[in-house]
């Protein structure tokens, strides 16, 4: 049997932070470890410089983004064919991380565009449809802010935020299928040597572990707001039976 949402908050278990405290300790270290690579270990690139660097976390940041915006619209789904507290709380949670490192995305890659185009932003396809993804989500997130604990608009946004899927692999396949002068990292050989490889993953590890104590902190603050509004709902209904009483 379905238990109503109000019930499963009230469930809501506080525990000490223990796993986001360990996650943050290992994102910290893998973090220095790498900047401290990236810093001695790698080259150089011969005409960009200094500024080629910045794809150490450019494509990191990309990693994060395309698998918290992935991750929100499947839960997005699951509370829309089973609403659930939890499934809820991980959509927005993976949603708002998603953002984050989105906005991360769109503002290291123009520095690293600069440099390499001559120019901030060209409107190339892997481009577009990572602005266009982000304002989705911000939609989303602002929908939610301000429906409140409104049932149609949790609906409304979460319908909105299966859409994060399909548009992240758009993102991730739009060089091969329509191509423009987005480099391909990976794909296309972009890191030569064992040096570049290390610092690469490295970065992206770092990355993806912050991301992971985001979502984890998010996820708690939420739940607990939950139990919060399911406490006072319950006083609200405790209240009206003594007057009734």
């Amino acid at each position: 049997m379905q238990t109503s949402p109000t019930a499963d908050a009230l469930r809501v278990p506080i525990r000490r932070p223990v796993a986001a405290l360990l996650l943050l300790a290992i994102g910290l270290v893998t973090i220095e470890v790498a900047l401290w690579w990236i810093a001695t270990r790698t080259p150089s690139d011969i005409v960009l410089g200094l500024s080629q660097k910045i794809f150490y976390f450019h494509v990191g940041s990309a990693f994060a983004m395309l698998l918290g915006l992935s991750a929100a619209s499947i839960m997005s789904l699951v509370d829309l064919l089973r609403p659930d507290d939890r499934a809820d709380a991980l959509a927005r949670s993976f949603l708002e991380v998603g953002v984050v490192f989105s906005l991360c995305l769109l503002t290291s890659g123009p520095l690293w565009a600069r440099k390499a185009w001559g120019m901030y932003w060209t409107w190339e396809p892997r481009l577009t449809l990572s602005l266009l993804v982000t304002l989705l989500a911000i939609s989303v997130i602002a929908l939610r802010s301000m429906s409140g604990d409104s049932h149609t608009g949790r609906r409304v946004g979460a319908a909105m935020a299966v859409m994060a899927a399909p548009a992240s692999y758009l993102i991730h396949v739009a060089v091969k299928w329509w191509g423009g002068n987005h480099p391909q990292v990976i794909q296309g050989g972009g890191i030569q040597s064992a040096d570049m490889r290390i610092a690469f993953w490295l970065a992206v590890v770092g990355l993806l572990t912050f991301a992971s104590v985001l979502v984890v902190t998010r996820y708690r603050d939420i739940r607990l707001q939950q139990r919060a509004q399911a406490l006072r709902l319950t006083l609200s209904a405790h209240q009206l039976r003594q007057r009734r009483a």
